[in-house]
C-alpha cells in the first residue's frame, strides 16, 4: 500500500470497484479466464491460486510445517494466509462454497449414460463438459 500513498480514498475505491465489476462481468469460467488473462500476469494468478490452496489446507487442519513441505511455499506465506483467514473467514467460506457447487455440477454433467431402453448397464460417455463451462 506504500506505493499508493499519494492516492486519496476516492481513487482507491474507484479502482477496487472497477476490479469488482470486471470479475462480475463474467458469465462462466471461460470468460473469467479471459478477464484474468487480460488483467493479471501469470505470476499474479499463481500467487492468488496458491493462497487459496494454502487457505484450504489450513481449514482442513494441516499444520504449517506440512503445508510448507507439501506445497513448497515459505513459512511467511503460510502465516500471511493464516492471518488473512482469521480476519476474512467469510471470503474463504464463499470460495469453498463455490468450489463445491462447481464440482457437484461438473460431476453431474461430465458423463452421460448411453444405451437403449432395454440395456440394464448403460455405458458412460464423456460429454466434453469442463469445470470452466459451469455457469455463474
Amino acid at each position: 500500500m506504500r506505493r499508493y500513498k499519494r492516492l486519496d480514498k476516492r481513487d482507491i475505491l474507484e479502482a477496487l470497484n472497477e476490479l469488482r465489476n470486471a470479475f462480475l462481468a463474467a458469465k462462466d469460467g471461460n470468460e473469467v479466464d479471459k478477464i484474468m488473462d487480460g488483467l493479471l500476469t501469470h505470476d499474479e494468478k499463481l500467487r492468488i491460486g496458491r493462497r487459496i490452496l494454502i487457505a484450504g489446507w489450513l481449514t482442513s487442519g494441516f499444520g504449517i510445517e506440512e503445508i510448507v513441505r507439501q506445497l513448497k511455499v515459505g513459512k511467511n506465506t503460510v502465516m500471511h494466509v493464516s492471518r488473512r483467514l482469521e480476519k476474512y473467514k467469510e471470503c474463504f467460506d464463499l470460495i469453498a462454497k463455490r468450489q463445491k457447487i462447481v464440482e457437484k455440477e461438473y460431476q453431474n454433467k461430465k458423463y452421460r449414460l448411453v444405451g437403449g431402453s432395454q440395456l440394464v448397464f448403460k455405458r458412460k460417455e464423456y460429454t466434453g463438459f469442463k469445470r470452466k463451462d459451469v455457469k455463474k
